[in-house]
């Protein structure tokens, strides 16, 4: 079956430019063995080839009017209208290929050049605000996502000639703003990651300025000493989490007062830990975060977003939601890798997560990048966040998290996505709840540093003293980030970090 064939079979569900997209990238995949040769051979150009592909010019050339005409389909064209040219257009280029190679390699370049239309096309396009897969129809075996490409980090990454990141030889790979995910690499059971766009308007002049400044200021509030919450075992060494109605007013106030403290201090994101952040509290930070835009927006012009850190549900799962400045929830990321040790006592505790991996979210702010938010176990099991960030490389990951060991919990995981994408930050808010109170560590921060040619990650422990935590009237970690090149280039990234205490 070619590419015409398979585009005609499925042409019931191609209701975008992306599902076409997924059709192609399938049926790539479906045809090409050796990714690695079919670049080398049938899609690069080299002057000093003895033979390079003859159908070259030819196919690129298609590759852009097929752009042009994607381009035009919001004010011209429907789908089905541009469906029906693609697949007039792919006959015409068959009959102008000239013979090279093997027939499937061969045609398979029609597939190629007609998914790298689709990334030129996204290129082209403005922003949007849809959340991803993109591809809403047709999604046998791939997802389709659109990343902006823009950060607070690249320009410095461009100026100081960080490295290009080291990949593997796919074809998914040779794309500039389209992304893919395959559904094989999702556990079972597992949703694609949503991508939401947290667009900042053009005359919001103070959130413009800070995103100028390429400077964040991260604030970490690793609260929980109250006694709020107990693990129980339900079957065997199955694990939930359950809250104690009487301490929840308190600490939801107290949640509420932190929060609202953060914000005068003028955070631009705020993170909370794990498990503390009951389901109630989570609706509250919404609620408060809506509330307050409302009646006085000028307190909150420097916020951007929130991690409301996670919380057990009833449907016995670990979910951390996200929101904007506004208030809106942005998406819920569930827990996909539960906890899994022992006690003091040798028993195993194993968390009884009921859908792990159910839903997640990437949310891309232009200009400062893409944030990826983990819970705990999902960083210290190293699997499905190192992967997830690889494919989408991700500027920031924020980790909510209930911990007693940062160190070998997080810190090599977090220093190697770091080294494998280079530019990528992250920030882990530990429970003071579960602290081991020798060394009063409430969370890492991992930062790029390139030194000569090498990337390598910087870390800096979140610290407390221990005179401070004798009696917990909550507090607030306020980490300054500059991505402006000198800090970059000298390592310093992370600024001085303060504790204030509420």
């Amino acid at each position: 079956m070619d590419i015409y064939e398979r585009i005609e079979e499925n042409r019931t569900k191609i209701a975008s430019i992306y599902d076409l997209a997924a059709i192609c990238y399938d049926y790539l995949r479906m045809q090409i063995d050796n990714q690695a040769l079919f670049l080398a051979e049938y899609i690069e150009y080299s002057e000093e080839a003895k033979l390079n592909n003859p159908n070259i010019r030819m196919l690129k050339r298609y590759s852009y009017e097929m752009m042009r005409l994607f381009l035009q389909k919001d004010s011209k064209y429907s789908v089905e209208e541009i469906v029906g040219e693609t697949l007039r257009r792919i006959v015409s280029v068959r009959e102008k290929l000239i013979s090279y190679g093997t027939v499937i390699c061969n045609e398979a370049t029609i597939a190629y050049y007609l998914l790298q239309a689709v990334d030129l096309y996204a290129e082209n396009k403005a922003a949007e605000s849809s959340a991803a897969p993109l591809n809403e129809n047709y999604m046998e075996n791939s997802y389709i996502y659109r990343i902006h490409g823009e950060s607070m980090i690249k320009k410095a990454a461009v100026e100081l000639k960080f490295r290009d990141k080291i990949r593997t030889t796919e074809i998914r790979h040779n794309f500039k703003c389209i992304r893919i995910l395959e559904k094989a690499e999702l556990d079972t059971g597992m949703s694609p990651p949503r991508l939401v766009t947290l667009h900042i308007d053009q005359y919001d002049q103070i959130r413009k300025s800070i995103i100028k400044s390429r400077k964040l200021k991260v604030a970490v509030i690793p609260f929980g000493r109250e006694k709020v919450l107990v693990f129980e075992k339900v079957q065997g060494s199955s694990f939930r989490v359950q809250y104690i109605e009487q301490s929840k007013q308190t600490v939801l106030t107290k949640a509420i007062n932190l929060l609202e403290k953060a914000i005068r201090q003028k955070a631009n994101i705020i993170i909370f830990p794990e498990y503390v952040c009951f389901p109630e509290m989570q609706e509250r930070i919404g609620d408060y975060l809506a509330e307050t835009y409302r009646k006085a927006p000028d307190g909150m012009k420097s916020l951007f977003l929130v991690i409301a850190g996670s919380g057990w549900t009833e449907e016995d799962n670990n979910v951390a939601r996200i929101y904007s400045y506004s208030g809106k929830l942005l998406g819920e990321q569930y827990k996909y890798s539960p906890y899994d040790g022992y006690d003091e006592k040798g028993e195993r505790w194993i968390e009884g997560l009921c859908n792990p991996g159910k839903e997640s979210v990437i949310v891309d702010i232009p200009e400062i990048g893409s944030i990826m938010t983990a819970i705990c176990r999902d960083v210290s099991n190293r699997d499905q966040t190192e992967k997830i960030a690889d494919i989408f490389e991700v500027d920031f990951l924020l980790v909510a998290a209930w911990s007693k060991s940062l160190h070998g919990g997080f810190e090599k995981q977090l220093e190697n996505i770091t080294e494998m994408n280079t530019m990528t930050s992250s920030l882990v808010c530990n429970s003071c709840a579960v602290v081991d109170e020798s060394n009063w560590e409430r969370g890492i921060v991992v930062t790029p540093y390139k030194k000569e040619s090498i990337i390598q990650a910087k870390t800096k422990i979140i610290k407390s003293k221990a005179e401070q935590c004798e009696k917990c009237a909550g507090c607030i970690f306020s980490i300054p980030l500059s991505y402006n090149t000198p800090n970059v280039e000298k390592g310093k990234i992370v600024g001085k970090i303060t504790q204030c205490k509420l």
